[in-house]
């Protein structure tokens, strides 16, 4: 089969028979060449074990917690009582209802603050498992400030005595893995696995 100039295949020529004419068909087309190809899928990279470890020690503290701001909240007429007393020997000339009005404050504001830290650490933890390396360095200030919080939950929202004996256990438990956590995310496993986004 004959070729053109431009590289193309002519077709033979018809040739007679007893019946007609038999018609050759034509070939088909040849695909256009191009210089642009398919972008590379970017294979997802897993998490180290350490960097897992501490995701799910991150959520433990999340649980203990939220359990310290659940039950503090359900049982917030003993620690009124308990709390309007404390502040009442604070201020011995203080009105009834600026008394009343502080102790919801320091009560309420202690859980919130709680509440808050816990958020911001959650908040954080999600940008960094999205390999965004300034993420772990935001969350150390973050625990520092974790452990301020306790303290102060501690001396507001825990009752005295053996009634606070969980609320106390569930603060100090938060605590110990959220910095168990955030140790975990310095080691050079972890560290590697984050700056490998960068190299991409």
């Amino acid at each position: 089969m004959a070729q053109q100039a431009d590289g193309s295949r002519q077709s033979p020529p018809t040739t007679p028979s007893a019946s007609g004419p038999i018609a050759v068909p034509a070939p088909p087309p040849r695909p256009g060449i191009t210089l642009s190809s398919a972008p590379p899928i970017a294979a997802a990279t897993k998490p180290p074990t350490f960097a897992r470890v501490s995701r799910s020690l991150w959520v433990a503290s999340f649980l203990a917690g939220l359990g310290v701001v659940v039950t503090g909240f359900l049982a917030r007429d003993s620690h009124f009582e308990r709390l309007k007393g404390l502040i009442g020997t604070m201020v011995p000339d203080g009105d009834a209802k600026a008394v009343d009005g502080a102790t919801a404050v320091v009560f309420l504001g202690s859980l919130a603050m709680l509440a808050l830290v816990m958020a911001m650490e959650a908040v954080l933890l999600a940008v960094l498992f999205k390999r965004r390396l300034w993420a772990r360095w935001a969350l150390a200030p973050v625990v520092l400030l974790h452990a301020i919080v306790t303290v102060i939950t501690r001396d507001f929202v825990v009752a005295p005595g053996s009634e606070g004996v969980l609320a106390t256990l569930l603060l100090a438990a938060q605590f110990v893995l959220a910095a168990a956590g955030l140790i975990l995310l310095f080691l050079p496993s972890t560290t590697s696995w984050l700056l490998s986004e960068r190299r991409r």
